[in-house]
């Protein structure tokens, strides 16, 4: 068969195989015409729809990429490979609810499913369960260093510096020179807001990985934090002008303006993230409080709504729904939300301090002393030493 014939083929395996080749080549909107070809002679071809998904995820286009795998998996639902590249796409737009119901669903995981699931977990302070994962994968795999580094991670989150430190310690041993452990270490600096320490470490992976996209706006929001706005509005506007089309470096300019307390500026930048990952409850969240900043309670409670709407366990939305409930003098509405909250994650001590103060404000002070001193027990037990 001639090469024009080939071409003019509508037979969904040859075209599929063209796809590829243009895919793996690098020519993914290419690649993406012959998929589309393909998927007119044989839609549910779930290849085609998992190649389109890669390719769309290559050029930055996210929701498209989640339109394909979902199409994919809706015909191969069993799909190990599927399952995966579509469930770190959720991890990436910050689905994380929606990416655990997926995985915890796998009847037949392997390493790579169960460290995805871990890192849902690691990304929304469950890190418990997160190192529940981490820990089935490290009886197999005792000298895994990314998943003892991504461990580490999650002891830091639990506070239990000394156990962290333990083991970044044996990740250093194993591979001293490992520059994705040199990241992990950066972001559990970060995590305990050390955030100078944090720096040296970004800056040690970024002189192996220049221009690293994750790496680089870790290091811009350290600036951030501490108050190097225009050092760290560098480092987003390069990092924009290779990646326009994601929503995080867009995020992290309108969280910029935010702490300077350049409210407009900040919901200009909010909504462009917010156009290019709609599906985001995050950018939804900040998006209400800056809206609450501005004085505009009710706008502040329509973003927080919007942002239930899309995930209804986000217990920091159900939070910044009661604060702005109770700023509206909707006392008992606001009680209930943080009580929701509180029944998501009861061991951030914010909510039950939240709860204590609108409970005062209606003169139940027998409430109100319940609450804070849950608050202060759980301040307490975080400030606590190793060997306590």
């Amino acid at each position: 068969m001639g090469l024009l014939s080939i071409f003019k083929s509508k037979d969904p395996k040859k075209l599929l195989e063209i796809g590829t080749e243009y895919y793996n080549n690098g020519k993914y909107q290419k690649s993406i015409e012959y998929f589309n070809k393909t998927l007119n002679s044989e839609p549910k071809n779930p290849d085609a729809w998992y190649f389109k998904g890669n390719a769309y995820q290559m050029l930055g286009k996210s929701k498209l990429a989640q339109d394909s795998y979902e199409k994919a998996l809706s015909i191969r639902p069993n799909d190990l490979e599927i399952i995966k590249s579509y469930t770190m796409l959720l991890n990436s737009l910050e689905l994380f609810k929606e990416s655990v119901e997926i995985l915890k669903n796998v009847s037949e995981s392997d390493d790579e499913i169960i460290e995805i699931l871990g890192d849902a977990y690691l990304k929304t302070g469950k890190f418990n369960e997160a190192i529940l994962q981490y820990n089935d994968i490290l009886e197999r795999k005792p000298r895994y260093k990314e998943i003892i580094a991504k461990k580490g991670t999650a002891l830091v989150g639990l506070k239990k510096f000394d156990e962290a430190l333990e083991i970044y310690e044996k990740v250093l041993k194993i591979s001293p020179y490992d520059t994705e452990v040199w990241k992990n270490i950066g972001n559990a600096f970060y995590t305990v807001k050390k955030y100078e320490k944090a720096i040296q470490f970004y800056d040690m992976y970024l002189n192996e990985h220049k221009g690293d996209f994750g790496v680089t706006l870790s290091k811009g929001d350290a600036l951030r934090k501490l108050g190097k706005t225009n050092e760290a509005l560098d480092l987003y506007t390069k990092v924009l002008e290779k990646h326009i089309q994601n929503y995080e470096p867009w995020c992290r300019v309108g969280l910029l303006y935010y702490d300077t307390e350049d409210y407009e500026t900040a919901i200009y930048y909010l909504e462009l993230a917010n156009e290019r990952n709609p599906l985001n409850p995050s950018i939804l969240v900040k998006l209400g409080r800056t809206y609450v900043k501005l004085r505009n309670y009710n706008k502040g409670l329509e973003f927080m709504e919007k942002a239930l709407d899309k995930d209804s366990e986000y217990a920091k939305a159900w939070c910044y729904k009661g604060y702005i409930l109770n700023l509206l003098e909707r006392h008992y509405e606001a009680i209930d939300c943080y009580k929701k909250a509180i029944s998501i994650n009861k061991n951030d001590s914010k909510f039950w301090m939240h709860l204590s103060n609108v409970y005062k404000t209606i003169g139940k002070e027998d409430y109100s002393k319940e609450a804070y001193e849950n608050a202060v027990n759980l301040e307490n037990h975080n400030m606590l030493p190793k060997s306590a």
